[in-house]
């Protein structure tokens, strides 16, 4: 079974991502906030070793799957997800 990003990434840009977040930060070039783009890839530092990935749809909101709900689209902004933010990297 492929990863949410790995899955979108496969059937939208014909581009295949490593399976793990771990192994996904490794990829690409790491973008600054204000240069991010539609189709970036979004970590976060969730806890002291765990570690999320998203996409990013642009107007400070990204699609990421969501363990309780399945795919969501949540913002930058929220609070959780603005305290976890790591860094965008363009893998396109």
């Amino acid at each position: 079974m492929l990863g949410f990003c790995t899955g979108v990434y496969k059937d939208a840009y014909a581009l295949s991502l490593p399976r793990t977040t771990a192994q996904q930060v490794k990829v690409g070039e790491k973008v600054s906030y204000n240069n991010a783009q539609s189709g970036d890839l979004v970590f976060f530092k969730t806890g002291r070793k765990t570690r999320h990935v998203g996409i990013y749809l642009g107007g400070n909101t990204f699609m990421h799957a969501s363990t309780s709900k399945g795919v969501v689209l949540s913002r930058l902004d929220n609070p959780y997800w603005a305290s976890t933010f790591w860094h965008f990297r363009s893998v396109q």
